[in-house]
């Protein structure tokens, strides 16, 4: 009689242990929640004798088990993030791009922002050609077949067989990238030809990363998944493997194969997943949110449990091998606290880590009769010297003897508080509510952590928690994922969209092997597009459990006994160990670092000054501006080729100018949609709009200007300025970010229409003028209007001139973004991060023209979107909830509305400028990037007196101008930032 496949067996390959477990998911409920057998080993070199080692022990703890009895192995491994983490020339493939994008992209090219070491091994060739889609569908460009063609002949020449594809909007419309790979394929059979829309999503650059990342080590993913199924074959199972991906789910080895980057950071999922399962009987987390705590040697990792059974994502963007993906990876905290940690006492004082003795921990411990004294040591000595504990198996670690009665009560007691107190920190940055939440503690340190935890309603450590990663290997379910942006006909239900896409996702799962009647939608999106009428992005993900049955007949017929390998034993060949790399990122120290200034008292930008404004920029921006990132990209770009990016004082403008003549200053910015922004990078756009406007006017300009220093739009006129050969003054029109063209500086002190003759342009031929207009409002609106009808993300530029500079424009306001970004590097550099609020307001003029008015944790988030503007408001809750902050904004944060006792006080509002920053790092937060749960500190920073001077201006840029009734109040004295030129010209 055949035994029936119901046993799962789960296998974790990290790069210290190999842990394996085998499961009856039918005795979940049991007393052993369905562990038949569990094994820990040290991982091998040779993956697949590893594997067998590690399986073949589950059967010689349970031979009375059959292996016609398994139904699916399944395996989490760090092999592929590592070998891109360790820049492993052995197991990387060189990688060729293909962008089809249009006229866009080119001030950002592949691999500009990988690291210099991964970059150098990788880049194998580029090439930008006509292809694409834009927002709505409509082509971009007819895909450019003749030139696609030739760059794949040079590409054959080049031997390089791992090809990226990337089209501009193809995760929403993917016939482009499907005609090119067709191509490519007819021209190289052999080619592993990665089609981005079939690795990640919107976001071009970084899908872009992600899809080079899975082609660089699809090579190596073939040897080593060929070794995982070897493995399993040789021991005589007959049933699929699979692999488990980032977001708790699992892949068949054939899509595996094909994106193995979505398997780069299974880890943390597994864990939390793992946890849930051995708990799941306990009533205290049924249906709830769990936080979840893996506790290792060196580290401790928190992430939270959604009452789903999948971990909370991460926000959107993550960090693979140093390479920025927009993958959604597990949201997950870590500190420097593990069972290896080091402990240093004084008299009243004591500090646990973040430096851990590791892996060396059995030679080292006082347990392990070394001499360096760790977490594990004190909590062993705790353990046995408590009496209330009768249960003293979890402290019998090493040698307890060694520290029985080695430390006094006041010591024991000190690190037991400050072992709690760091857990709790952590703990509290994952939380989803105030509300107390269950822990459960895993990982192999995870004795240390203690039993009772404020801000927790129960802490459980499960059984079998030191092979976690293991059991969530085995339970995994399949998912699938439709997101798509879709015009909504007048008449037409979304919501009748949106179940046509769950059903389109449910379809997909099912095909991937998940059983029909398992199948839940677990997260929907459906975010309406700014600017453009009636369009609508959606997102559908669903999960569900695994049809083995499907899967084996499916796994029956793709296999290919040709592919199947033993032996995954590889050789290591990092870079690190390697000097020949052709470019390097730029080391500095941003305290003694000094800008260079030419004798013509010109600021020459180098990197570093690119940074530094980065980080100042979105400071500057007040949640508004969009972030900097892309055209960071994009003016280091422009360094990097040799061109020189200039920085003039506002007073040097005269000595550019003619003459006679009144002067002529080419005011710069963005206008459009941030969705667009992400997918579309910069092109010619703003080239053409001031072609445009210099044709009709007649004029050429002789400096150019950014008209809003926050955000991304900040470093718009540095980038035109390099392009036109002229200099950029070190000013512009708002001192900051405001949502409307006439919430600038000049038309707050003119009657007259400012911005006219102003263009428009998307940079692919369409560029509008609009000589005149009865005001500047209107004028707003006729390009709003616009907007939808080319792309909607244009440049729009007009002329101002000298005086306009001199009386009606915020000076040095590029130097103040520069200060801000230098202090912020200062404060990392030198390990204050704890004090950056007042690094900052020092860089802004001193504690008169700044100050930090909140610090705490964004516990509500609502957004919603008006007449293309994004509307919405936070609550920003301190450490002991006494105090709540709301902040309204529009796309831009208004005002600040502090509450204590029931007692509401507005405590700030424009025009002073209001910035949200994430407490670890110093950045800005943009309001398109407030989530719950993010740890902030908010700065408010005087505003230049060119707003508060008259009442008009006051009425433009204060709460009036945002249909506000109450008055503003300054909240601080305007400091004139010192010019950086000046400062530092010798």
């Amino acid at each position: 009689m055949t035994k029936s496949k119901s046993l799962l067996i789960g296998v974790d390959v990290g790069g210290t242990n190999t842990d394996s477990v085998l499961i009856n998911p039918l005795e979940l409920e049991s007393q052993d929640s369905g562990v038949l057998a569990f094994h820990k080993s040290a991982t091998t070199l040779d993956v697949s004798d590893g594997i067998q080692k590690a399986i073949a022990n589950l059967f010689e703890q349970r031979p009375d088990i059959s292996k016609q009895e398994v139904a699916s192995v399944t395996i989490g491994t760090t092999h592929f993030i590592n070998a891109v983490v360790e820049q492993d020339r052995a197991k990387l493939e060189r990688v060729a791009v293909i962008r089809l994008a249009g006229p866009f992209s080119q001030f950002a090219l592949p691999f500009s922002d990988f690291p210099a070491g991964l970059a150098h091994i990788l880049n194998g060739y580029h090439a930008l050609l006509d292809g694409g889609h834009r927002v709505d569908g409509t082509e971009l460009r007819p895909l450019d077949v003749k030139g696609l063609q030739n760059h794949a002949e040079k590409i054959k020449e080049l031997g390089i067989n791992a090809i990226v594809v990337n089209g501009q909007f193809s995760p929403m419309y993917r016939d482009h990238e499907l005609r090119a790979a067709e191509i490519i394929r007819s021209i190289i059979p052999s080619a592993d030809v990665i089609m981005s829309h079939t690795v990640s999503t919107i976001g071009f650059i970084e899908r872009e990363d992600a899809s080079i990342l899975n082609a660089a080590v699809i090579s190596f993913a073939k040897k080593i998944i060929a070794s995982f199924k070897g493995a399993v074959k040789s021991l005589g199972l007959s049933c699929p493997v699979m692999l488990t991906q980032n977001d708790g789910t699992v892949l068949s080895t054939e899509e595996a194969i094909r994106t193995p980057v979505k398997t780069f950071s299974s880890g943390a999922t597994n864990s939390m997943r793992g946890a849930a399962l051995l708990c799941s009987k306990e009533k205290a987390i049924q249906g709830k949110s769990v936080i979840v705590v893996d506790v290792g040697g060196t580290t401790t990792d928190v992430g939270l449990l959604l009452p789903t059974g999948f971990p909370r994502q991460s926000s959107a963007y993550s960090l693979l091998g140093g390479v920025r993906t927009n993958f959604s990876m597990p949201q997950v905290e870590s500190i420097g606290l593990g069972g290896g940690s080091r402990v240093r006492v004084s008299e009243n004082e004591i500090s646990v880590g973040p430096d851990s003795v590791g892996s060396n921990i059995i030679k080292d411990g006082l347990v392990f009769e070394g001499s360096i004294t760790t977490a594990t040591d004190v909590t062993v000595a705790i353990g046995q010297d408590d009496v209330s504990i009768r249960d003293k198996s979890l402290y019998e670690v090493g040698n307890p003897d060694l520290v029985r009665g080695k430390f006094d009560e006041k010591t024991k007691a000190m690190f037991t508080a400050e072992l709690k107190a760091m857990m709790e920190r952590v703990i509290d940055r994952m939380k989803t509510s105030p509300e107390p939440l269950p822990v459960l503690l895993v990982g192999g340190g995870s004795f240390i952590a203690p039993d009772h935890l404020d801000g927790a309603s129960v802490v459980l450590r499960p059984p079998y928690f030191g092979v976690v990663n293991a059991i969530g290997a085995a339970i995994g379910k399949i998912s699938a994922t439709v997101q798509t942006i879709k015009h909504i006909q007048p008449g037409e239900d979304k919501d009748i969209v949106l179940e046509q896409l769950k059903a389109q996702a449910l379809e997909e799962a099912v095909a991937k092997g998940a059983l029909r009647d398992t199948v839940v939608t677990v997260d929907l999106l459906v975010n309406p597009i700014p600017y453009v009428p009636n369009t609508i992005e959606f997102l559908v993900k669903v999960i569900g459990d695994v049809d083995y049955e499907h899967v084996q007949l499916t796994s029956a017929e793709s296999a290919n006994d040709g592919e199947i390998e033993t032996g995954g034993h590889v050789v290591k060949d990092s870079s690190f160990s390697n000097d020949k790399i052709t470019h390097v990122e730029v080391e500095f120290d941003a305290k003694t670092y000094v800008p260079h200034i030419n004798s013509e008292k010109e600021w020459i930008l180098s990197e570093v000054d690119a940074e530094f404004l980065r980080i100042g920029t979105y400071i500057l921006g007040c949640g508004g501006g969009g972030t900097p990132y892309h055209h960071w990209l994009a003016l280091r770009h422009i360094i990097r080729s040799g061109q020189e990016v200039k920085i003039i004082e506002p007073s040097a403008i005269s000595k550019y100018t003619p003459e006679g003549d009144e002067g002529c200053v080419l005011a710069v910015g963005y206008a459009g949609s941030p969705t667009v922004a992400y997918e579309q990078l910069a092109g010619v756009e703003m080239f053409d709009a001031y072609k445009m406007l210099a044709r009709f006017t007649g004029r050429e300009p002789f400096a150019t200007l950014s008209y809003e220093i926050g955000g991304g739009n900040g470093l718009t006129g540095l980038k035109i300025a390099a392009e036109l050969g002229v200099p950029c003054i070190d000013g512009d029109l708002m001192g900051r970010a405001y949502p409307t063209i006439w919430q600038m500086i000049p038309m707050a002190y003119s009657d007259k229409t400012v911005f006219t003759p102003g263009c428009l342009s998307d940079g692919n031929g369409n560029t509008i003028i609009m000589p005149e207009a009865a005001n500047d409002v209107l004028l707003e609106k006729v390009f709003r209007a616009s907007l939808a009808e080319i792309g909607a993300h244009c440049g729009a530029v007009t002329y101002i001139n000298n005086e306009d500079i001199a009386e009606r424009s915020i000076l040095n306001s590029c130097s103040l973004s520069w200060k801000i970004g230098r202090a912020v590097h200062i404060a990392r550099q030198e390990s204050k991060v704890e004090a950056l609020p007042e690094i900052i307001i020092d860089a802004v003029g001193g504690c008169e023209s700044g100050k930090c008015i909140f610090k705490g944790k964004i516990v509500r988030v609502e957004k919603k979107l008006f007449k293309g503007h994004v509307y919405g408001e936070i609550d920003i809750e301190n450490d002991d909830r006494s105090e709540t902050l709301t902040i309204p904004f529009k796309n831009e944060n208004i005002y600040c509305e502090k509450a204590l006792d029931g007692v509401k006080e507005i405590v700030a509002s424009v025009p002073d400028l209001i910035s949200v920053n994430d407490k670890d790092t110093g950045e800005a937060l943009g309001t398109q990037d407030y989530r719950y749960g993010l740890l902030v500190f908010v700065l408010v920073i005087a505003p230049s007196n060119r707003w508060t001077d008259t009442k008009r201006a006051i009425e433009n840029g204060g709460p009036k101008g945002f249909g506000y009734e109450f008055d503003y109040k300054p909240s601080g004295k305007y400091t004139m930032p010192t010019s950086v030129i000046e400062e530092y010209y010798k």
